[in-house]
């Protein structure tokens, strides 16, 4: 067993760009880069992050065509403008100059902002044809957000990777539905990644005192949340 990276705090988006540098992002809101000379360097330009409990500077994720595009997304708990307690996870897209990131584009803000401070889930993951997914937990309000459409909370969204709404999502003409929303009823999916074969998009759930899930997402599906769990 070798130590890498020694000292981080707790590192919770891993990214490799092309150069083999990699990518740190650390729930304390610190982006750094670790160079093939063993340096690590902090990356600035990053906006506002909210940290707090669970929530911070979260995932990295390079688009699939980065060596053309640049594009690198990030996922992190926004500090709401109306209450400064309160957020939830905003997408954002940058590109990396030097160390800056520049070229930064909002994607995405989960709505509504809350005060609570756990299960904010997070994870980014592009499927073959280019469209992105990301989670956003049940911010820790079970019986409110996970089983209603009118909220980011609790669900597994999809978007072009350019933040646009695909017309074809599940909920697109549903009346007072949040129109990113791909499948709903979950807890706190803080793994996504496609099947490197099939491309099929999977998740991994934390259950309540038990009960963890592994599912894979399907269009415009109910997961269960609170109605069922084995937790």
């Amino acid at each position: 067993m070798e130590v890498v990276v020694p000292d981080l705090e707790i590192p919770w988006g891993l990214e490799f760009l092309p150069n083999g540098d990699l990518l740190i992002a650390e729930r304390n809101g610190t982006l750094s880069r670790f160079t093939k000379e063993k340096e690590l360097i902090e990356i600035d330009g990053l906006p506002p992050v909210r940290v707090r409990g669970q929530g911070g500077l979260m995932e990295l994720k390079l688009h699939p065509r980065y060596k053309e595009n640049g594009w690198i997304y990030i996922a992190y708990s926004y500090i709401d403008e109306e209450n400064k307690n309160a957020g939830n996870i905003a997408i954002i897209r940058a590109k990396l100059s030097g160390n800056t990131l520049t070229d930064i584009e909002e994607l995405y803000k989960g709505r509504p902002a809350v005060t609570t401070s756990h299960h904010f889930g997070s994870r980014i993951a592009f499927d073959r044809e280019g469209y992105m997914y990301f989670s956003i937990g049940d911010r820790g309000r079970r019986d409110e957000f996970p089983q209603s459409l009118n909220n980011s909370n609790g669900k597994i969204h999809r978007l072009f990777d350019d933040g646009r709404i695909p017309p074809d999502n599940p909920f697109v003409h549903v009346k007072g539905a949040v129109k990113s929303i791909y499948s709903y009823g979950h807890r706190n999916p803080q793994g996504l990644s496609m099947h490197p074969e099939t491309g099929e998009i999977w998740a991994s759930e934390h259950g309540p005192k038990g009960g963890d899930e592994i599912n894979l997402i399907q269009k415009g599906q109910n997961y269960g949340w609170p109605i069922i769990s084995y937790g």
